[in-house]
């Protein structure tokens, strides 16, 4: 499963401040799987209330490999993406060889025309900026939804677009 938030540029710094602002004393950046269920809903309502629109992308062929499953997610996100106009997409930074993949990716998709040439994929490292955080909790919410626990979701609902990939 990937997640997209899409934020103006104009709202991004006061985004930023109000993610980061989540982030416990020790926490090098938020993680959902790292949270109990009373900062899951902290984080949720916080999230609810940033000024975005979600898109999530969910792959269910559980077969496929993780990177197949990733790689299938992005290329149904990009497109997405390019279509809401969005000029910058940034992903957290993995290995030196899957961040390539991404851009492989992203650049076979405009050969095909699948995006535009004005898309552009960034990596940056997860602590680095607190709004690769907001996807993760969006993703999370949807992960504890599907485990039984549907209060995080449904607070995101009005919010979120879901895609297959």
């Amino acid at each position: 499963m990937l997640a997209a938030a899409l934020i103006e540029r104009e709202d991004e710094e006061a985004a930023r401040a109000a993610v980061a602002a989540l982030r416990l004393r020790g926490q090098r950046k938020l993680h959902w799987r790292d949270e109990d269920r009373s900062r899951r809903k902290l984080l949720t309502e916080a999230i609810a209330a940033l000024p975005a629109l979600h898109l999530i992308v969910v792959k269910v062929d559980i077969t496929a490999a993780s990177e197949r499953r990733r790689r299938l997610c992005l290329a149904r996100l990009l497109p997405e993406l390019d279509r809401h106009g969005v000029p910058e997409v940034y992903l957290e930074a993995r290995e030196t060889k899957q961040n390539a993949r991404d851009m492989q990716i992203l650049a076979a998709m405009r050969a095909r025309r699948e995006v535009g040439s004005q898309l552009r994929l960034h990596h940056q490292p997860g602590p680095q900026n607190p709004l690769l955080w907001v996807p993760d909790v969006v993703a999370g919410a949807v992960g504890s939804d599907r485990a039984g626990e549907p209060a995080y979701l449904e607070r995101l609902a009005s919010l979120t677009t879901f895609y297959d990939a």
